[in-house]
């Protein structure tokens, strides 16, 4: 029986969202809450035809409204802020935002600070694809729909075929588009979380019992993978990205980094360096707050979900802050999506929705009330999977954007 429900999809406005697009000289480093002088509104207007807010100046922005900046300007809102650092950055936040310019910034006013106009309010239907409408029975029943019971659905991912493959409680098992649910042979000793697939159809997941990698083929063999794997002293679990070369990644929350391990097994650190004061960088400068969930990118950028911000890291390494949404991205059990360019990420009361011109909304149940949200995957057509549980039913949403 499939039981639908509607989201409705409002402006995120509560919420800062500070999204950088076009670093031409890398837009800021997050910082504590600042204290802002009174507002000096003398946005003065460059050859441009755009308001240039001069050394000493700040600015309220409202909904739609645009500013040129120079380099050291501060964007605050909500108590977090950000320093633009260099030129031709431009930086996407919500209506409301203090744009504040020291007396010392006295260079070229050439960096772009947007204030995104309010979302129209519009709804998307979402449908339970398998679980129980109920809390309670939390032992696994393969079946369709909603007699299918889960354990608890710790990471989401897709196989070439379209179908859903997800660890449940240690155990991977397998949900088609039309939600027959059904649990893939692996040896009892596996006790599977972070799961991804590869384009061979090879199955890769993290152990929570130990700290290592296991690979399960299309044939149902099952192999220790990554001999080096003790060497940078992960701890269990984590959930899993791989991509078409077989690299897999690993968010290793506890220690903030994000680990590569190579088609051949090798282990190494690819970002971050375990500080946990969230700024941007290359290699192990770089720092993460808690990273709970990566995903790839259509041009293999990993997007990492960090407790309080989204993330990007480049193949050699280089982290960079798409977004900030302070205190709202659930830390450990965090989700990300991306589809055509828009991330999706779960947070205590919505999904996040980040558009490429960083603009932010968020689906909200209409009713005013959303399960818990532990895992998203989309599948690049226009469909996001939410999977549920905690405080929730242990349930597989099909959310079609």
């Amino acid at each position: 029986m499939a039981i639908a429900r509607t989201f409705s999809r409002n402006y995120l406005g509560a919420v800062l969202a500070l999204a950088l697009a076009a670093c031409g000289g890398g837009a800021g480093v997050p910082s504590g809450p600042i204290v802002v002088a009174p507002a000096i509104n003398t946005p003065a207007t460059n050859p441009n035809g755009v308001q240039a807010i001069p050394a000493g100046g700040s600015h309220t922005l409202a909904a739609g409204e645009k500013v040129m900046v120079p380099a050291g300007t501060i964007v605050t809102s909500n108590g977090s802020s950000i320093t633009i650092n260099g030129s031709n950055n431009t930086v996407n936040v919500t209506a409301g935002a203090v744009v504040q310019v020291p007396s010392s910034a006295t260079g070229t006013a050439d960096n772009t600070v947007v204030a995104s106009a309010a979302a129209a309010g519009v709804t998307v239907s979402a449908q339970l694809l398998a679980g129980p409408s109920s809390m309670g029975n939390y032992t696994p029943v393969d079946g369709t729909g909603d007699q299918a019971r889960f354990g608890g659905l710790y990471q989401l991912t897709l196989d070439g075929a379209g179908n859903l493959i997800g660890s449940d409680r240690g155990s991977l098992r397998r949900i088609t588009p039309a939600g027959v649910v059904s649990t893939l042979p692996a040896s009892a000793s596996l006790t599977f979380e972070g799961v991804a697939v590869d384009g061979a159809g090879n199955i890769y997941g993290t152990d929570s019992a130990t700290s290592v990698l296991y690979r399960r083929t299309p044939d149902g063999a099952e192999q220790s993978w990554g001999p080096d794997w003790s060497k940078v002293m992960v701890n269990k679990g984590g959930q899993l990205a791989v991509d078409g070369a077989g690299t897999v990644y690993r968010a290793d929350f506890d220690n903030r980094r994000i680990l590569k391990i190579s088609a051949a097994g090798v282990v190494s650190v690819l970002a971050g360096g375990g500080s946990g004061d969230g700024n941007d960088g290359v290699g192990v400068n770089a720092a993460f707050h808690g990273p709970s969930a990566i995903v790839l990118d259509a041009n293999g950028a990993l997007l990492v979900n960090d407790s309080d911000a989204i993330r990007k890291v480049q193949a050699n390494g280089t982290v960079t802050t798409v977004a900030k949404i302070p205190k709202r991205i659930i830390p450990i059990d965090g989700s990300i999506a991306v589809d055509h360019g828009y991330i999706y990420a779960a947070t205590d009361s919505a999904i996040v929705r980040v558009a490429p011109d960083g603009t932010v909304d968020a689906m909200h149940f209409a009713s005013g009330s959303m399960p818990y949200i532990m895992t998203l995957v989309a599948d690049g057509h226009g469909t996001l999977y939410a999977g549920t549980g905690w405080a929730s039913p242990v349930q597989v949403w099909k959310i079609t954007l």
